[in-house]
């Protein structure tokens, strides 16, 4: 027996105790997943092997000590990774620019079903391509795309974008309703992660045995079904499993959203995981130099005393009388002044002024100073010069470990051209790899299944539907965003100009580029659509020269 199996036997042994079994919806009967994770058992998986912080937090003997088993708990860094999202600036700053980049207002379908395995025109494929875009976009506009009628389509999408930077994965059920009101039989579910209820500890090694994630999985890894957990009104559990695929219909039930990091990953992790320590780090800091700015500006001025008297209390008066104000001499007063046989001006009350006082921002006059005394202002010392610089160097740092520019995030562009142009790129190719990820795993899926649902229908024709080969020459597609920002467009359009010129890039680069969209399909709209005008609207001017000829790039050039 090996060590690892050896561990693992007094594990199960000594720790994992399930909890009895639950009555499971519609009748079904599914064991427990294993023990509820609590504060005192949230960090012992790490620990037992000599690991550390499955929390979060970084490694207490360093990374460079032996013995460190990647046994990492994806329940506990989601919430931490939650709370970093809600308490600091630079956790949430990073997530939301990721989805403004990545989704936008949401990604729209372009579909391009290949003419050629199918055996048609390419006119008879556009035209089909046309008719189903327009009949997907009015599906993804109405918010009976989702069970909840809370989202449409392109609002899901955001939610999936910020879910899988935050949570680090994303579940969505896929429903198929009857209900005579739907533009089409499917509606979506976002499940939250939490929800999929496993042990919480995920092993990177193989498909979890010993630790269950929620997730059943066959001898391959491929996800069978999902045991979700609903949570009654007495503060109990019900689990109800739902399968990944549909075993009469062959339809998908449910999606899982998350990026393998791991040969054996089962279960997404946070992107902010690595970083919550020093998330938590910045926001304390920045706290405590605006506290210690707030308690500086509270007190202006200071008194340095003389060698020769004892320090004068130049506010005394204030602090220990009511606020300063006109008089208001009244007849009780004066009456009793007259029984007490004193002066009226002993009993004076006062109108208080709250704006006449300390504690509000104004002028203050200082005149009652001992001889040799100086009235001197606080030093301006909060926050600490350095204090924007350490905290953009360090949030630098962490936007790098998450392939973000620090401009991006910051929202913040330097006037050099060159530099800002640069900072886009690198994101844009980021934000691409991203888009096809959430293609791949959420928007692909569920544009087959609604397509699915058309056919069904009778509303569109798709001839070969049942053979997988055309089926997936029917849903080729892309998915089109919102276009990188143009610092300068006329710059960019000349140099896509002498690089198709030069050979470099053809046109359909050029147009994917600009809006990803099918530079062949363009071409093939802009032959019948020319031909409609009497006269294209770029002909040459009056001075034989082409509209838009004149460069007017930056003159300055890039300083």
């Amino acid at each position: 027996m090996n060590l690892w199996s050896l561990m693992g036997g007094l594990f199960k042994r000594a720790w994992y105790k399930p909890i009895p079994e639950v009555k499971i919806l519609e009748g079904h009967h599914l064991p427990a997943r294993g023990p509820k994770i609590t504060a005192s058992n949230a960090y012992w998986g790490s620990s037992l092997w000599g690991g550390a912080g499955s929390d979060g937090s970084k490694w207490p003997g360093g990374l460079s000590k032996s013995g460190r088993a990647p046994i990492l708990n994806h329940n506990i860094l989601r919430l931490n990774a939650r709370s970093a999202y809600h308490t600091s600036l630079q956790a949430r700053a990073v997530v939301e620019r990721h989805t403004d980049t990545v989704v936008d207002t949401g990604l729209r379908l372009s579909a391009t079903p290949d003419a050629e395995t199918l055996g048609i025109t390419d006119h008879q494929a556009e035209e089909w391509a046309r008719r189903v875009e327009q009949a997907f976009d009015h599906w993804a506009r109405n918010k009976k795309a989702t069970i909840s009628e809370q989202q449409n389509f392109y609002q899901a999408q955001r939610l999936a974008g910020i879910s899988q930077q935050r949570d680090g994965e994303y579940f969505v059920r896929l429903i198929y309703s009857a209900r005579k009101d739907l533009l089409n039989p499917l509606q979506l579910q976002f499940i939250d992660p939490a929800q999929i209820k496993g042990f919480g500890f995920t092993s990177t090694y193989t498909p979890n045995h010993l630790f269950k994630d929620g997730i059943t999985r066959d001898a391959n890894g491929r996800e069978i079904s999902y045991s979700v957990g609903l949570l009654q009104p007495d503060y109990t559990w019900e689990y109800k499993e739902i399968q990944a695929v549909g075993a009469r219909t062959g339809r998908k039930m449910m999606l899982h959203g998350y990026v393998q990091e791991y040969a054996g990953q089962g279960r997404g992790y946070s992107r902010l995981s690595h970083a919550i320590q020093e998330f938590e780090n910045i926001t304390d800091y920045s706290a405590s130099e605006l506290k210690k700015a707030i308690a500086q500006s509270s007190l202006s001025m200071w008194v340095e005393p003389s060698n020769e008297n004892v320090s004068s209390n130049p506010f005394e008066a204030i602090s220990h009388a009511a606020p300063v104000g006109p008089a208001a001499v009244t007849s009780q007063a004066v009456a009793l002044a007259e029984d007490n046989n004193v002066t009226v001006d002993d009993l004076i009350d006062y109108i208080p002024i709250p704006e006449a006082t300390l504690s509000q921002p104004g002028s203050v006059g200082v005149f009652n100073l001992n001889e040799g005394e100086k009235l001197h202002p606080f030093p301006n010392s909060a926050p600490a010069e350095s204090f924007e610089g350490f905290i953009n160097t360090l949030a630098g740092h962490l936007s790098a470990s998450m392939s973000i520019p620090i401009e991006v995030v910051l929202m913040k562009f330097a006037q050099n051209y060159s530099a800002s142009r640069a900072s886009l790129i690198l994101f844009w190719r980021v934000a691409q790899i991203w888009r096809d990820e959430m293609a791949t795993d959420f928007l692909n899926p569920v544009y087959e299944m609604w397509l699915a649902g058309e056919i069904g229908a009778g509303r569109i024709e798709a001839p070969g539907w049942n053979d997988p080969r055309l089926r997936e020459a029917w849903i080729k597609n892309n998915w089109i965003g919102s276009p990188m920002p143009n610092i300068d467009p006329m710059r960019t359009a000349k140099s896509d100009q002498l690089y198709v010129e030069m050979g470099a890039q053809d046109l359909d680069r050029v147009a994917h580029n600009l809006n990803g969209s099918s530079g062949k399909s363009n071409r093939a709209k802009l032959s019948r659509q020319i031909g409609e005008l009497t006269s294209p609207p770029w002909s040459k001017g009056s001075d034989g020269g082409s509209a838009g000829g004149e460069d007017t790039g930056d003159k300055e050039g890039d300083q």
